[in-house]
């Protein structure tokens, strides 16, 4: 198995959804379930990174090593990267990108996307399912990825890729996958990314994913085993975790 270490990025002040991490989930906060998850993967460490003391305070409570960042990211990657440095990582060491507002994200799912890539390599790893009956190619929420026959990524949207995919194909499709925001990478190229540039063009996407494609970075695609459950964007999305949970 691929040794390599979990960093969960986690911050408070989320826009839609202020104290998300701390949310309380059938009696433990979403931190914490995220955390358990990925204590039971084969990472040989997890690491909450944080720039607030009551995520901090909660974190360490539970048992947790806490990395504390600056409060000036913009994404979890930014978060992450800050980290790396801080923990004094090599350039070799990989690490596993597990967002905070993934409690129902299983540890089968960590080791598949951590084992895409290699310390070596300068790829990036992430995970993607087949589209299932009833998904429309229309809605933005769910991001869609053009994979190459090699298992790389060629494009990644909000909008239905390519133009004239029928929804009522999609089943049947071996190029277009429903994309899931776990991500993989050595140290290398985590420290590559702050110095890369992005064409104006993608704006409209939002998508920092496509920075590294942009710039010719290879992203490999893997076929998540099983889908994995629903992230937490708003409060409203807690009840629907907690109806997973009690299946």
């Amino acid at each position: 198995m691929t040794d390599y270490k979990i960093i969960i990025p986690a911050r408070y002040n989320s826009k839609r959804f202020p104290g998300k991490p701390l949310v309380k989930i059938h009696g433990k906060t979403m931190l914490e379930r995220v955390w358990l998850n990925a204590m039971d993967s084969a990472a040989s460490e997890i690491i909450i990174a944080t720039d607030d003391q009551r995520i901090e305070t909660v974190a360490k409570n539970f048992g947790a090593r806490v990395c504390v960042t600056s409060n000036e990211h913009k994404s979890g990657t930014d978060r992450i990267i800050e980290a790396i440095e801080i923990l004094g990582l090599r350039d070799d060491e990989i690490i596993l990108n597990v967002q905070g507002d993934e409690p129902l994200l299983s540890n089968k799912l960590m080791d598949e996307c951590a084992s895409l890539i290699s310390d070596k390599g300068e790829c990036i790893g992430t995970l993607a399912s087949p589209f299932t009956k009833g998904e429309r190619l229309d809605d933005p929420n769910l991001v869609k990825v053009l994979v190459n026959t090699r298992g790389y990524a060629v494009y990644f949207s909000r909008a239905p890729i390519p133009f004239n995919c029928q929804e009522s194909k999609l089943e049947k499709n071996k190029a277009i996958f429903l994309h899931h925001g776990i991500y993989s990478y050595n140290c290398n190229t985590l420290r590559k990314l702050p110095k890369l540039t992005i064409s104006s063009v993608f704006d409209g996407e939002n998508l920092e994913q496509l920075k590294p494609l942009y710039n010719g970075l290879k992203i490999r695609v893997g076929e998540a085993s099983k889908r994995p459950g629903p992230s937490v964007d708003v409060f409203e999305d807690v009840r629907l975790v907690e109806e997973e949970l009690m299946k």
